[in-house]
C-alpha cells in the first residue's frame, strides 16, 4: 500500500489554515477539508501535504494521526500534541486556533491545494462534507472500518491517471 511520511506541523498548520478561513470550524469539517487537501495533492503532485493515513469510518475518511492529535488521544507521540495545542485547540467539536498556520512548512503545491480546498469545499456544511466524501471511490471501496488505500484516490478522476501510475512506479521501486 501506498504511504507517505507523516508532518505534524504541516496538519497542524493545515488545520489553523482552515480555521484562519472558516469560523466556527468544527472537527468534522476540518477532517473532511483535509481529505480533500490532500487527496488534490496526491493528484496533481504525486503526494500529500500531510502524508497522514486516512481510515474509512461510516461518517467518511478520517486523518488517522492528525485526528488523534486534535481529540488529544495519548496514541498520538507527545510532541504531536504540544505542535497541536500551539496552534489552536477543540472547544467541544469547535476548533479554536490560537496562531496563524506556519505557511513556511508549505511548498507552494502545498498551499495551492488548500486553498483550492477552501474555495471549493469551505462554504460546505459537515454533512455535506461527508455526503461528497461517500461519493470518493477511496471511501466507497474502503472496508468499514480500515485503512484507505491512496492507489483508490485517483479512482472516478480520469484525469490523473498518469500520476496514479508515475505514484504507483515510484512506491514499488522505493519498496524493493
Amino acid at each position: 500500500m501506498i504511504s507517505f511520511k507523516f508532518n505534524a506541523t504541516k496538519f497542524a498548520s493545515a488545520v489553523a489554515y482552515f480555521a484562519k478561513r472558516k469560523q466556527l470550524i468544527t472537527k468534522k469539517e476540518i477532517c473532511k477539508l483535509m481529505f480533500f487537501a490532500d487527496q488534490t495533492h496526491l493528484l496533481l503532485y504525486g503526494r500529500t501535504i500531510t502524508g497522514d493515513k486516512y481510515n474509512a469510518l461510516p461518517q467518511g475518511p478520517i486523518p488517522s494521526m492528525g485526528l488523534d492529535m486534535l481529540n488529544q488521544k495519548h496514541s498520538a507521540p507527545i510532541e504531536y500534541l504540544e505542535i497541536m495545542k500551539r496552534f489552536g485547540s477543540l472547544n467541544g467539536n469547535a476548533f479554536v486556533p490560537l496562531c496563524d498556520p506556519d505557511r513556511t512548512v508549505f511548498s507552494r503545491s502545498d498551499l495551492k491545494a488548500l486553498e483550492a480546498t477552501m474555495d471549493s469545499y469551505g462554504h460546505l456544511s459537515a454533512k455535506e462534507l461527508e455526503d461528497l466524501s461517500h461519493k470518493e471511490q477511496a471511501w466507497v471501496k474502503a472496508e468499514i472500518p480500515s485503512r484507505m488505500d491512496f492507489d483508490l484516490f485517483f479512482e472516478g478522476h480520469p484525469e490523473a491517471q498518469e500520476m496514479r501510475n508515475i505514484v504507483n512506479i515510484a512506491f514499488s521501486e522505493a519498496v524493493s
